[in-house]
């Protein structure tokens, strides 16, 4: 998928990376690490590593297979090119479906994280509304204006994240961290599994990098990006272990942002929990986007406006995704996490084998 030169409202490899990297913080930030330290225990803050291996070779066979894509080609191309034109449009369109059916789930996520840790008492409905007209907007722009954006917001993300790991790394205690021995490898790699699940919306987001231009050194820019994601994960889930152990954390509904509470000013939390606000605007837009593209693929014809059409229609499905954030967790838990493992790495890499059994990459 590699190339050279930028086009008039293309993006760049890099600020593609940082846009990427800005929607994937709320979902990584769920994982890090609640449900994880449940049955990984002292060891959960080792499944960003031992998701990086798996990552780095999905990323290194996409790269090297999609280099037979002409300029401009994104995952829908990949899909039309390795599977042929009729069965790599209903794929497109599958994974359309699912990309919006995702963005229900990241915006009723979204507002029940916001809700819990600010305002108990509001009604969703009122922040889903603010989210979407935010999301609308971008949705009307051109890509580049949204990673510009997502590069303002990376910035003050990446700024908060510091002053965080830097007040409470040097407190962490060892002995709620290690020892892990091999008995613990098991639950190590389920842990890394649950990571690699939730940076699987990343492949999604590669029906994107059609609108991508100067591509030439991307791979190896892709690699870096992904070994420096993982490492800020395993750096938070060691902060958030070092201070509450695995027992307390398993406990907690967003343990980041009970960390957050044991860095001084005081009230820190509130402020980390309305900036990540933003990264949940960046993350339903590269949704939304990547699904008008997958839509398009599938219809084989441009259909100009309809992310921000999704936007409104994403709001019903927020309310549908279920009845309680209980049983919202139930259904992310089940279909939903298996959903994505089908949709966002099953089906591109069924693509890739079937591209390289017919020579066509």
């Amino acid at each position: 998928m590699w190339g050279e030169g930028v086009k008039k409202g293309d993006i760049t490899v890099k600020q593609y990376l940082i846009l990427l990297s800005v929607g994937l913080m709320p979902a990584l930030v769920k994982l890090v690490p609640g449900r994880q330290a449940v049955y990984a225990g002292r060891g959960a803050w080792l499944g960003p590593l031992a998701a990086l291996g798996p990552v780095l070779v999905i990323l290194w066979l996409m790269s090297t297979l999609g280099s037979a894509l002409p300029e401009g080609g994104g995952l829908g191309e990949f899909y039309c090119l390795c599977l042929g034109e009729r069965l790599g449009r209903l794929v497109c369109g599958i994974s359309a479906v699912w990309l919006t059916a995702v963005s229900c789930f990241a915006l009723r996520f979204c507002a029940e994280r916001f809700v819990s840790t600010l305002y108990p008492d509001t009604d969703l409905g009122l922040f889903f509304l603010v989210l979407l007209a935010m999301v609308w907007w971008l949705s009307r722009r051109e890509l580049a204006v949204t990673a510009r954006a997502g590069q303002v917001f990376f910035y003050g993300i990446v700024a908060m994240l510091a002053l965080i790991l830097g007040l409470v790394l040097g407190k962490a205690r060892l002995d709620l961290l290690w020892p892990v021995w091999v008995e613990d490898v098991p639950e190590v790699l389920r842990a890394g599994w649950d990571v690699l699940n939730a940076m699987s919306v990343g492949m999604g987001s590669l029906f994107l990098f059609s609108g991508v231009g100067g591509r030439r050194g991307g791979g190896s820019l892709v690699m870096r990006w992904a070994s420096g994601l993982c490492a800020v994960h395993t750096l938070l889930s060691v902060a958030v272990l070092g201070t509450f152990g695995a027992q307390l954390a398993g406990r907690m509904q967003i343990p980041f942002f009970s960390l957050a509470k044991e860095v001084r000013p005081e009230r820190l939390e509130s402020i980390v929990a309305a900036a990540w606000v933003f990264a949940d605007v960046i993350l339903l837009s590269i949704l939304l986007r990547s699904a008008q593209r997958a839509f398009e693929l599938a219809a084989g014809r441009e259909l100009p406006g309809l992310s921000a059409a999704l936007a409104l229609l994403v709001l019903p499905g927020a309310y549908l995704a279920a009845g309680s954030s209980f049983a919202l967790e139930e259904a992310f838990d089940s279909w939903e996490r298996m959903g994505k493992n089908v949709v966002f790495l099953g089906l591109p890499l069924m693509a890739a084998g079937v591209g390289r059994l017919r020579r066509v990459v």
